[in-house]
């Protein structure tokens, strides 16, 4: 894996990690973390290209957590056999 960076891509402060190489490809997953505007919450999911585009996603009280959750929740989809995810 790579490793957490800020990103522009939006208003709020964004925190992405890359977890492939291939930034362009349409297989490409990464993780992102943010803080909800209204109740100071941090949001995090797995974003990607397939289905709906959200492989899983949650909220949690701080910055840490909610990347470690991200990492966790994307380990663990990593883990399962295909037939379970889906394909």
């Amino acid at each position: 894996m790579h490793a957490w960076h800020p990103s522009d891509e939006s208003d709020l402060p964004l925190w992405v990690l890359d977890l492939d190489a291939e930034l362009y490809s349409v297989d490409h997953r990464r993780l992102c973390v943010w803080p909800d505007e209204f109740d100071g919450r941090w949001h995090w999911e797995i974003q990607t290209w397939e289905d709906a585009g959200l492989a899983d996603g949650g909220t949690c009280a701080t910055l840490a957590e909610a990347q470690q959750a991200a990492v966790g929740a994307a380990l663990r989809l990593a883990a399962k056999p295909a037939r379970e995810q889906g394909a």
